[in-house]
């Protein structure tokens, strides 16, 4: 069984500039993804997974907990959750009790995504140094763990200093939730292994994904955690439409405008030069630097997005998962300038086509992947 999850940065589709921001038409947007959302329940999808960026259009869900709270009262069998929350823009020990907190409010139906960020222009804005993001990153996830598992905690590390603490709420779902981790570089894949978390990865081509999941799954059967096809999930913006070609006419002017926010919010400014710490980043950004748009049917042919008729992306995600062994595909259909009927729409063929499958295909659950 390979599972469906909705997933959804929420992009500003409108006029990019500060100065151009309309309070009107962002109501519209929040009501309609959150309609979009309720509606995946119904129709099969087994979870929705929110993102956290700050500062620019690329996201307007600075907070994306709020959203999962507003959902979590609309519907009864999604999980939900975080992808993920960006540790060095929080108080760790505030995590774990909003995270806990939120258990609650889900009836158990939380999923906890965990990152330490790679926007450079987001850190910048908060004058955080990305040099220092890793140590600050471990020590977090060490705290929150301690925290949820532990009556009582004590953490002295080089940012925290805890004696005898507490937290309230404690997670309804012991020891803890479900915790993901954005995984890209090879060094944070081994380290989710490790800890016996899973590993999701997006924007890469199915090769290189590949290669992370067999990084993470060799890490993980060391350590002995799990290592199946429900440990990896794999992002990709998703469009469905009646037929391929409505798919690309619809589909890539709103793939066009979502890399040109990305690449704004995202993107190294001097990839020769990255941060310590984020060199393997050099390589993959290196694809969306320049004036030009982002190739159509070089990320199409990569498998890095999933468009077309029901039939053509029902055969391209089937493809991924065996080749993959994954067991999560985290399919985003909401991106760039796709309006509400659009999405909807995209929402619905994939339910009626794809799901349906995907529950049925079997996938490798003793292969290691190595």
């Amino acid at each position: 069984m390979v599972k469906s999850w909705a997933f959804d940065i929420f992009n500003y589709p409108y006029d990019t500039r500060p100065e151009g921001f309309d309070p009107k038409a962002t109501q519209e947007l929040y009501d309609w993804h959150l309609e979009s959302w309720v509606k995946a329940e119904e129709q099969g999808y087994d979870g929705v997974l929110f993102s956290e960026h700050h500062f620019t259009a690329y996201n307007i869900s600075p907070s994306p907990n709020l959203l999962i709270a507003a959902l979590a009262q609309r519907t009864t069998t999604l999980r939900m959750g975080v992808m993920g929350s960006i540790l060095p823009f929080h108080n760790p020990r505030r995590v774990a009790e909003e995270a806990a907190m939120l258990d609650y409010l889900t009836h158990g139906r939380l999923e906890v995504g965990l990152g330490r960020g790679v926007d450079e222009q987001e850190f910048a804005k908060e004058k955080i140094r990305m040099e220092e993001t890793r140590e600050y990153f471990l020590e977090s996830l060490d705290l929150i763990e301690n925290a949820w598992r532990n009556p009582r905690f004590t953490h002295h590390g080089k940012h925290f200093h805890y004696d005898d603490a507490t937290i309230y709420p404690r997670p309804l779902q012991q020891p803890t939730p479900p915790v993901w981790m954005l995984s890209l570089s090879p060094s944070t894949l081994q380290m989710a292994g490790q800890r016996g978390y899973k590993a999701t990865s997006g924007f890469m081509p199915v090769g290189p994904t590949a290669e992370a999941f067999d990084t993470f799954r060799a890490a993980a059967q060391e350590a002995g955690q799990p290592c199946g096809p429900d440990q990896v999930g794999v992002l990709r913006p998703t469009f469905v439409a009646e037929t391929d070609e409505e798919a690309r006419r619809i589909g890539e002017p709103a793939l066009n405008h979502l890399f040109g926010l990305f690449k704004e919010a995202a993107v190294f400014e001097d990839l020769d030069n990255v941060p310590e710490g984020y060199e393997f980043y050099s390589s993959f950004f290196r694809p969306f630097v320049g004036d030009d748009d982002v190739s159509w049917d070089g990320l199409r042919d990569a498998g890095v997005i999933l468009v077309g008729s029901p039939e053509s992306v029902r055969e391209q995600v089937i493809e991924q998962a065996k080749a993959l062994n994954c067991g999560n595909f985290f399919i985003w259909h909401s991106f760039g300038t796709l309006t509400k009927e659009q999405t909807f729409r995209s929402y619905e063929l994939y339910a009626e086509s794809v799901i349906p499958a995907l529950r049925e295909l079997d996938l490798d659950t003793t292969a290691v992947g190595v």
